[in-house]
């Protein structure tokens, strides 16, 4: 399971790798999920992908099992700095200079292929925070069945408030709070609140 391969090299690569494990071990059960997502997405999708393994799933239905909740996965983000964004092309260099200058707070998503877009935006951090909450909460389907991830970057306070938020609003099987690691530490930067659904 790889980060969005609308993000990164890495499906390609997995892809790739596995086609060549398949040549020589052609009867191998060997399955690449992109993940149309990142950080705790991935983290979700890992965690489906067990429960279907304790169910006894054949490996078939744990592909499409897994597949499934992908597509009806939504991820949100709301980063302190938009700089990191600014330099990989995501954003241009005078958005991001008139938003850091006005304190707008982009409220961000991806789309079902995992491709990042605007959803959104507030003037200072909690307002942006309580409109992720918002939009998610009206995406949602069958909440209280549903398992949602919370990762913040170094900054366990913002994460308990964005989880409060959640719980005003709607009722959810649980939400896994995590810190950010890898990767989605230097796309998040620090304070960065990303919400998978």
């Amino acid at each position: 399971m790889t980060l969005s391969a609308e993000l990164s090299g890495s499906y390609n690569s997995a892809m790739l790798g596995q086609k060549l494990y398949l040549e020589e071990h052609p009867d191998a059960n060997v399955h690449v999920f992109n993940s149309c997502s990142a950080s705790v997405g991935e983290t979700l999708i890992a965690l489906k992908i067990q429960e279907c393994e304790e169910a006894g799933m054949k490996f078939s239905e744990t592909i499409r099992q897994v597949d499934q909740f992908i597509q009806e996965q939504n991820t949100y983000f709301v980063l302190e700095t938009l700089e990191n964004l600014r330099k990989n092309g995501r954003i241009s260099s005078v958005k991001a200079v008139v938003a850091s200058a006005l304190n707008i707070k982009p409220v961000m998503g991806a789309t079902p292929q995992g491709m990042i877009i605007q959803l959104g935006q507030a003037r200072g951090m909690q307002k942006a925070l309580r409109a992720m909450v918002e939009r998610m909460a009206a995406d949602l389907k069958n909440p209280a069945e549903k398992v949602l991830g919370l990762v913040h970057c170094n900054n366990r306070e913002r994460a308990e408030y964005v989880k409060s938020e959640i719980q005003k609003l709607i009722r959810v099987k649980d939400i896994i709070v995590l810190e950010t690691s890898g990767v989605s530490t230097l796309y998040a930067a620090q304070g960065g609140m990303i919400l998978v659904a």
